[in-house]
């Protein structure tokens, strides 16, 4: 409700610093949207506040690259990868040479941008850029920053099982303990890193061990998000693969099926995501079963 209104403050304040103000105001917004799934106003809120503040403020301007950044990562959860890249990439660029490599702002950008390389194909080099955010936001942000330990996390699902154990000297098998200690087993962070390692398990065999950390994740998700959104949709097509992998197909394609139609109603039939999720569940009932990665 309030992101007319700061819209409409947008389009009618003249001076620089209270329309910064605002401009980062609204950004906040598109990122709540972010957060609670509604990736569609998320975007159409940090588009329209980018053009808005850009008119003012120029393109270069640090807050105008942050809400165009904001706009990407809308992008990429909208199943929009080509376009969400196209954003991203030049952000990032434009960032790195007006604040450095280093810059939280970057690092963000940077951050959205490996999540597109990774869901089209790009491994090596999503595993590459995130690696150098991990480095970046640690020096930057320090080693116990939730933002730090999320860069951590998703090494968890990029990296192979070998080179998970070799990773940080095998420090970040560990990850979902350090998470606990320094954030609280609640936190989102810390559910996405047990929701991470579970997949780490999954793809080295351990299926039952994978099935408790995973079980649990959902549980948290349900009762933070309810039953329909993304982040729990997420973690039960992970728990129905490692129902299949532990021998348990019928409980596997119960869950797969539930996920599918939640998908198709959420995002649309033609979204990755939901395409992925219904060539899991064709697997199944095929028994075209892909045995996990070790």
């Amino acid at each position: 409700m309030l992101v007319p209104h700061g819209l409409a403050l947008l389009r009618h304040v003249q001076e620089p610093e209270p329309l910064a103000t605002a401009l980062t105001a609204v950004t906040r917004l598109s990122v709540a949207l972010h957060r609670i799934g509604d990736y569609l106003s998320a975007w159409e809120t940090a588009r329209t506040a980018a053009d808005l503040g850009e008119r003012r403020l120029g393109a270069e301007h640090r807050l105008v690259l942050a809400a165009r950044s904001r706009t990407g990562r809308a992008l990429f959860r909208l199943g929009r990868y080509a376009e969400a890249e196209a954003l991203l990439a030049p952000v990032r660029t434009t960032q790195e040479r007006l604040f450095g490599p280093r810059d939280p702002d970057t690092l963000d950008s940077g951050f959205g941008l490996q999540l597109v390389l990774g869901n089209t194909g790009r491994r090596e080099e999503a595993i590459a850029l995130l690696r150098a955010v991990t480095a970046g936001r640690r020096e930057t942000l320090g080693p116990a920053h939730p933002l730090t330990l999320r860069s951590r996390s998703g090494l968890l699902v990029l990296l192979s099982p070998a080179d998970i154990v070799t990773e940080e000297g095998g420090a970040l098998l560990s990850l979902p303990s350090q998470c606990v200690r320094l954030l609280g087993p609640d936190h989102t962070v810390t559910l996405g890193a047990h929701h991470n390692h579970a997949w780490a398990l999954y793809q080295s065999g351990r299926c039952e061990a994978a099935d408790q950390e995973v079980r649990l994740v959902v549980e948290a998700y349900r009762r933070r998000f309810g039953p329909d959104y993304p982040l729990v949709l997420s973690a039960q097509q992970l728990l129905s693969r490692i129902q299949v992998a532990c021998g348990r197909l019928d409980a596997g394609i119960a869950l797969m099926t539930d996920v599918v139609a939640k998908r198709e109603r959420g995002l649309g039939p033609a979204h990755p995501f939901t395409v992925d999720s219904r060539r899991v569940l064709s697997d199944f009932e095929s028994g075209n079963l892909r045995p996990p990665r070790v």
